[in-house]
């Protein structure tokens, strides 16, 4: 079964290092309170925009 999420992150302290994809998107790993890791791939210029 196929399913579509959406998904809300907020993180303090630095921004993650973003690698770069296809598609004008990157990918960012985040680790939980819990110890899982997450990959995002997020529009690159929506990471950027948060960075300035």
């Amino acid at each position: 079964m196929e399913a579509k999420s959406e998904v809300t992150i907020k993180f303090s302290g630095e921004l993650p290092t973003a690698t770069p994809l296809q598609n004008k998107k990157v990918a960012i790993e985040l680790t939980d309170q819990n110890g899982i890791v997450f990959t995002a791939q997020v529009n690159a210029k929506s990471f950027s925009f948060g960075r300035n």
